[in-house]
């Protein structure tokens, strides 16, 4: 058994006297010693959490920010065309700010992917008086080597 034959100090031993108290002072039962006093031991750890949270939502506002410029990077701004449609030149793989919901977005994303599909498609929303020759027409005004020029014609 744990501590059988040693002396416990302070405690009755048979047929022996009761053991003066050590250099310890008085045992605990017989003076009113008061516990130190303990800190929190959550303490550090509230600091640590608190301080990692801090640093993770700085860096993820810092990531959605790079996120946000690098997804406008080559963009240029809205213009409004002569006929009054909203126009943006976009770098390819780029979709307008006009077309942001999901529905119109799948549109131009099909008028840049099938061009040829398009092309042969006559436009029926009447807009052949303002130099449009087939559907397409309708949703990229002018496309070159790495950007497409986009109209809001088909978004409107």
């Amino acid at each position: 058994m744990y501590g059988q034959g040693r002396d416990v100090r302070g405690a009755l031993q048979p047929r022996r006297r009761v053991p003066a108290p050590g250099d310890g002072g008085l045992r605990r039962a017989d003076g009113a010693r008061r516990a130190a006093r303990r800190r929190p031991e959550l303490r550090a750890q509230e600091g640590r959490v608190r301080r990692t949270v801090v640093v993770l939502g700085v860096g993820l506002l810092l990531g959605a920010g790079g996120l946000a410029w690098w997804l406008t990077a080559g963009a240029e701004p809205v213009t409004v065309d002569e006929i009054g449609d909203q126009v943006q030149t976009l770098p390819r793989g780029q979709l307008p700010v006009f077309a942001a919901k999901e529905k119109v977005a799948e549109l131009y994303r099909f008028a840049v992917e099938h061009p040829d599909t398009l092309k042969w498609m006559p436009c029926m929303c009447g807009c052949g008086n303002l130099g449009h020759t087939s559907n397409r027409a309708c949703y990229i005004k002018a496309e070159s080597e790495g950007q497409i020029t986009f109209t809001s014609h088909a978004a409107t």
